[in-house]
C-alpha cells in the first residue's frame, strides 16, 4: 500500500492497470469461450449488477432528494444528448483504433460491430466509475493518502473486465480513459471539497449511484434499455437537494 500512495493518484493508477489486465486477458481467453456462453456470462453479470446496487441504494438517507436529483438529471442530460454523445465517443475510438482491437481479438466475433464496441465502452464506463467505491475511495486516497478502497476496487474491476472484454472486445478497454479522469479528478478534488463531504452527502451519492447500477444490470439482463449517461447530472444534483433536505430536517 506504501507503494502505491507513494505517486498522485496510486489508488486510480492500480485500478487502470487492472482493467488493462483484466481487457487484455478477457480478449484473449474470450476467442476459446463458445458464443453460446456469453450469454450466460452476463446473465450472473446481471444479477450481481442488480445485487450491489440494491444495497448501495439502501444506503440513502433522502429518498426524495434522490428522486429529484435523478428527475432533473435525467433531464438535464437528456437535453444535452449526452447518451447520444457518449456512443458517438465510442464510434470515433472504435474507427481510428480498428487496427489495435483487431490485433487484440486475433479473429472478430460475427457478432461484433460499431454497436458492440460503443456498448462496451458505454457499460464498462458506468459500471467502473459509478458508485460509492469510486466516489469514496478516491477522496479517502486524496485527503488521507489510503488506496486501500481502490485498490479493492481494482480488483473487483480486474475481474469484471475478463467477462465484458470477452463479449464486447476492445471497446472495454477503453473506458480506463474516462475512469482515470472521473477518479483522479475526484481525489484531486478531495482536497478542497472536504468541508462539503457530510455523511449524508456521501450516503445520498452512493443510494443514486445504486439506482444507476441497478440500470446497469437490468440493460445487461435485456430487461430494459435504459440511457443511463443522461442522468450521470444527477450526482451533481443530489449534493445540493441533500445540503437542501439536511438544513431543513
Amino acid at each position: 500500500m506504501q507503494f502505491i500512495s507513494s505517486f498522485p493518484a496510486g489508488g486510480t493508477l492500480f485500478n487502470v492497470v487492472t482493467v488493462i489486465l483484466g481487457g487484455i486477458l478477457g480478449l484473449s481467453a474470450g476467442r476459446f469461450i463458445p458464443e453460446r456462453l456469453h450469454g450466460r456470462f452476463f446473465e450472473c453479470m446481471g444479477l450481481f449488477t442488480l445485487y450491489l446496487g440494491m444495497g448501495m441504494a439502501m444506503e440513502t438517507k433522502h429518498a426524495l432528494a434522490i428522486l429529484l436529483a435523478l428527475i432533473l438529471g435525467t433531464l438535464t442530460g437528456a437535453a444535452c444528448n449526452l447518451d447520444d454523445r457518449l456512443n458517438g465517443l465510442g464510434d470515433t475510438l472504435k474507427a481510428k483504433m480498428r487496427v489495435i482491437g483487431s490485433r487484440f481479438r486475433g479473429k472478430e466475433p460475427p457478432e461484433t460491430s460499431d454497436a458492440r464496441f460503443t456498448e462496451g465502452f458505454v457499460t464498462a464506463t458506468l459500471l467502473f466509475c459509478i458508485g460509492a467505491m469510486s466516489i469514496i475511495g478516491a477522496f479517502e486516497d486524496g485527503l488521507r493518502h489510503n488506496p486501500s478502497l481502490l485498490v479493492t476496487k481494482g480488483v473487483m474491476d480486474g475481474i469484471s473486465a475478463i467477462v465484458l472484454s470477452s463479449s464486447f472486445g476492445v471497446g472495454v478497454l477503453f473506458s480506463i480513459l474516462p475512469m482515470f479522469l472521473y477518479q483522479a479528478g475526484l481525489t484531486f478534488l478531495a482536497t478542497w471539497a472536504e468541508p462539503f463531504l457530510t455523511p449524508d452527502i456521501v450516503a445520498d451519492l452512493s443510494g443514486l449511484g445504486g439506482l444507476m447500477i441497478m440500470g446497469i444490470g437490468l440493460n445487461l439482463l435485456k430487461v430494459t434499455k435504459l440511457k443511463l449517461c443522461d442522468m450521470l447530472p444527477g450526482l451533481i444534483y443530489v449534493v445540493f437537494f441533500t445540503m437542501l433536505f439536511a438544513r431543513i430536517g
